[in-house]
């Protein structure tokens, strides 16, 4: 193979240069081996290349028939090398990305424009669910990466997680709401409020938050209803209560609704996002999108990781 490969690029210089001497110094070889490697491959198949004469050598209808195959194969393989180049460095492939509905309001808009603009040839498959369903969906193979809360397991998934984003619970309030009128409201207050709180299931992550923000701060509000995102803000704006939501989502319904930060808010009840993938993929399309996230969360500002955001 290697011989043929050698004598195929020895017969293309040649029918370039029609001179045995030029295509011997091209080559960086002598003539008369460059001859003898001709006569060779001539013979192997098995007809005449070349027609040559004492002062000219041209191309036989079969050695213009190879010459034209030969060039179409340098240029297929070329191809062929920068397509696997390409994929090999995630230009081109696919992608199918899952996420909840809360990393649509800040972190995957910033992410898809970024890996759009760098990777513009890349199939992007989105697929939006709840955490428990994303969950087995990368354990299956169905996606290749998602963006999700964390929610407490007795046994957490062999995954790799990386947190992508950390932000504060705020409090929306009906826009008439005396609560408006303060910069902060102080957690002591939401006790026997009406409030809208997160559905234990359709929300699973920001109900365990709440749950836990009202206990240790021995706050009795008055749950009047239960939903999820966006719907919980719309009912904030028909005045039946207040809510706890993400930092993020205070963009959603500006007009009819106040936010406003919790004074005594601990740290420990910041929410966070976390991309995660199952360990054996090392697709570069999948590792390129989950770099420019974890250079979105470096670009919003640092953070310190507990132990609990260890994979």
């Amino acid at each position: 193979m290697a011989l043929l490969s050698r004598a195929m690029r020895a017969f293309m210089v040649v029918a370039e240069e029609l001179h045995f001497g030029r295509a011997a110094a091209r080559l960086n070889i002598s003539q008369p081996p460059l001859s003898q490697l001709i006569r060779q491959f001539e013979a192997r198949v098995g007809t005449d290349l070349f027609v040559r004469t004492t002062r000219s050598v041209r191309l036989t209808h079969a050695g213009e028939v190879l010459l034209q195959r030969a060039r179409r194969m340098a240029e297929d393989n070329d191809a062929a090398l920068r397509a696997a180049r390409r994929a090999g460095s995630g230009d081109v492939g696919k992608l199918a990305l899952g996420f909840v509905s809360t990393a649509a309001y800040r972190v995957l808009p910033r992410a898809l424009a970024r890996y759009r603009e760098a990777y513009p040839e890349v199939e992007l498959t989105l697929c939006e669910e709840l955490t428990g369903v994303l969950t087995e969906k990368l354990l299956d193979g169905s996606i290749d990466l998602a963006i999700f809360r964390r929610l407490p397991r007795a046994v957490e998934p062999e995954l790799v997680f990386e947190r992508v984003h950390r932000e504060q619970m705020v409090l929306a309030i009906p826009a008439s709401h005396p609560f408006s009128r303060r910069d902060r409201v102080p957690i002591a207050k939401l006790d026997g409020q009406p409030f809208v709180g997160f559905h234990p299931e359709g929300s699973s992550y920001f109900h365990a938050t709440q749950t836990r923000l009202f206990r240790e701060h021995h706050v009795r509000p008055r749950i009047v209803y239960e939903s999820v995102l966006p719907t919980l803000l719309a009912l904030v704006e028909a005045g039946m209560g207040l809510a706890l939501v993400p930092e993020s989502a205070a963009g959603l319904r500006e007009s009819g609704v106040a936010y406003r930060q919790l004074s005594g808010m601990d740290p420990a009840f910041d929410v966070d996002l976390y991309c995660a993938r199952r360990p054996d993929v090392t697709s570069p399309t999948a590792l390129a999108f989950a770099r420019i996230l974890q250079e979105g969360s470096e670009a919003a500002g640092p953070f310190t990781d507990g132990p609990e955001s260890q994979a």
